[in-house]
């Protein structure tokens, strides 16, 4: 089937389903949330990430030159000016970036999730009664549809079509320089139950469905912070605001599978100008090398490693500074034993 007869298809079945449209702060009715794996959702993985950022040309720096993403097309407003400017990750996966005026506590705006059969997968939606919204085309010529968790924060499904800005860029802008050719999982904030039933209710499990291994988290917090020496004390009210403002930007972070931490670190290095303290390399609680890396707006990029360490080095133990050499081990759980 051809792109146009396919769009008629997809939206054909929306008007056969009558969906009820989602307001802000509507998730799931209670009745309808089963928390069980749904069977056979088309849905291949996570495709994108959306961030605002408060200076674009310095968002292109740090997302282009230091993570080495090249940048795949824009999105301009009815003034011409840029709305969005996506930068690739591979074939299936992109950052988004959107610039405002005003940065505020949540740069996140939404996370996208790519199917296989976005017609399919409304449809089971909108049988479990998570009231999706009704399909239409994004400007970048893609059909997806929107589901609002009940906290208000966006989620958005996507099918890419023939034609579209990421399909027509297919086997391109893929660049060696990339410091990962893999998005591995993003994090949004959940404090409240409600929000909690309806993650559950869209029957995932741990994993996206698909078999790519990518996922979505959903922490209440992060201590993985901007300012790691000293750490910021969230009990003292003069960092409070600071504290707070770099919690948000932990928990609304992505993730880049990262083959050679120690070739990862010296390479960051070397194109942002960083120190050994701001990229500490160190052993997360699941046993992968991690490096907590933040953009100028202090949204968190997390680089973890495809291997995990070896079962005797302790969590916390951190990389050292210079040549590849054995971990600093951990004493103290939760503790860094450097600096």
């Amino acid at each position: 089937m051809g792109f146009p007869g396919r769009m008629l298809a997809l939206l054909a079945g929306v008007i056969a389903l009558h969906p009820a449209p989602v307001l802000a702060g509507q998730g799931a009715p209670a009745a309808a949330a089963p928390a069980a794996i749904i069977n056979d959702l088309p849905i291949l993985g996570l495709a994108q990430v959306s961030i605002k950022v408060s200076d674009l040309a310095k968002a292109r720096h740090f997302y282009g030159n230091v993570l080495g993403f090249a940048e795949a097309f824009t999105i301009l407003d009815k003034a011409g000016r840029i709305s969005s400017l996506y930068m690739k990750v591979n074939d299936e996966q992109f950052v988004e970036l959107i610039p405002v005026e005003t940065i505020e506590l949540v740069r996140q705006t939404r996370l996208v999730i790519q199917s296989s059969n976005l017609a399919a997968l409304h449809r089971i939606y909108a049988e479990k009664g998570l009231q999706p919204g009704p399909i239409s085309i994004g400007p970048d010529g893609n059909p997806l549809f929107r589901m609002l968790a009940p906290n208000g924060f966006p989620l958005d499904f996507i099918e890419y079509a023939p034609g579209s800005r990421q399909t027509r860029l297919k086997g391109k802008l893929l660049d060696a320089k990339r410091i990962s050719g893999r998005l591995l999982h993003a994090g949004t904030m959940v404090r409240d139950d409600a929000t909690k039933a309806f993650f559950q209710s869209l029957g995932w499990g741990k994993l996206l469905p698909g078999g790519r291994g990518d996922y979505i988290e959903t922490p209440a917090t992060d201590r993985n912070l901007e300012t790691k020496n000293p750490p910021l004390d969230p009990n003292d009210p003069a960092t409070l605001g600071q504290y707070t403002r770099e919690v948000h930007g932990a928990v609304y972070h992505f993730a880049l599978e990262i083959g050679d931490m120690h070739a990862a670190r010296e390479q960051l290095k070397r194109r942002g100008g960083y120190d050994d303290v701001r990229l500490r390399a160190a052993v997360g609680n699941n046993r992968h090398w991690l490096i907590h890396l933040f953009d100028l707006d202090g949204s968190r990029v997390e680089l973890m490693s495809r291997d995990k360490v070896a079962d005797d080095i302790p969590a916390f133990s951190v990389m050292p500074p210079g040549p590849p050499a054995k971990p600093i081990l951990a004493t103290q759980r939760g503790v860094y034993p450097w600096p």
